[in-house]
């Protein structure tokens, strides 16, 4: 079984991305991750356009620190900066290399569930990008394609640029359109997976991916020294469960989202917040009386179901 895997918005997402392909046994995996680089300035080998393969070392580009740890590895990366056709030249190169049956795109913090409702969008844009693209696969080849997110919370370190209750109304919000397909909280045993490209023979700086990493091994705060937000940041009792969403339905279901697929970036680079629908409007309102109870209560709900029924991470994102 052929699928593609990578990161979502660039840095340590590709750390999540690695722990979930830890658990699809009989999977090929194609790392792909997306980033906000600009083909002109990205300091890899060019493939085609803005798809390249890691070549020089950066303390923060982690699909360099996947290709040094596995050379063989087909591991790749998109470049979000440029026109759209420049971008879908070389996510079609990859489908008609590999012809994957699915692909798989993670994001830690929550920049993959924004709406365009929240008061805060964090670092949105290379997200939402990859979002639109992984929406045009789906629609273009009939690949399924999944968000993976996982660390709520976690987003700008100590500063946590996302609320609570607006991380929880997105999930609630796509839930009740069909697009929540399941939640899973990852065996501790693939954890070091994610950790061996920290240290890849030379130091990468992230934050995100060690919060991530310090929650899965179950720790309650942990130090940072390195990266945009250093010191002892909180580490809460959600923080490694991850998300699964259908990226096609929830790209549609975000004003945010679609924006980027009308008009690519001008779409989103100066976003106004819209009048918050009819139903997220609700929905923000049920959850904000307890965030954390709705939260658990959507956890429980899928990780119970999945594990009475059996049901595997493959079978989750239909691959």
């Amino acid at each position: 079984m052929s699928l593609i895997v990578g990161g979502l918005g660039g840095g340590g997402d590709i750390g999540l991305a690695l722990i979930l392909a830890a658990q699809l046994k009989d999977a090929k995996p194609v790392f792909a991750s997306f980033s906000g680089c600009s083909p002109d300035k990205y300091g890899g080998s060019r493939i085609v356009r803005s798809l390249f393969t890691p070549a020089t070392y950066n303390p923060r580009d982690f699909e360099w620190s996947l290709k040094k740890l596995a050379p063989k590895a087909p591991v790749y990366k998109i470049c979000l900066r440029a026109p759209r056709e420049e971008v879908m030249e070389g996510v079609e190169w990859l489908i008609s290399t590999y012809k994957p049956r699915c692909t798989l795109h993670t994001d830690l913090g929550g920049d993959g569930l924004l709406t365009g409702y929240e008061e805060s969008l964090g670092s949105y844009i290379a997200d939402t990008l990859a979002r639109a693209v992984l929406h045009e696969v789906a629609t273009r080849h009939r690949i399924h394609s999944t968000l993976a997110v996982g660390a709520l919370q976690l987003e700008g370190g100590r500063r946590r640029l996302f609320s609570l209750e607006e991380q929880v109304a997105a999930i609630a919000y796509y839930e009740g359109l069909g697009h929540l397909l399941g939640v899973i909280d990852p065996p501790r045993d693939t954890v070091h997976v994610a950790k061996l490209l920290l240290y890849p023979g030379k130091e990468m700086v992230s934050v995100m991916l060690p919060l991530y990493i310090a929650s899965l091994e179950g720790r309650t705060a942990i130090r940072i020294t390195k990266g945009y937000s250093t010191g002892y940041h909180k580490l809460d009792w959600w923080t490694p469960y991850v998300f699964l969403l259908d990226a096609k339905g929830t790209c549609e279901a975000s004003p945010l989202c679609r924006s980027a697929l009308e008009n690519w970036i001008d779409g989103i680079a100066n976003w106004q917040r819209p009048n918050p629908s009819r139903e997220y409007a609700r929905i923000l309102k049920r959850v904000k009386r307890d965030p954390e109870g709705w939260l658990k209560k959507i956890i429980k709900k899928y990780t119970s179901s999945q594990s009475q029924e059996g049901i595997s991470l493959a079978a989750i994102i239909n691959c």
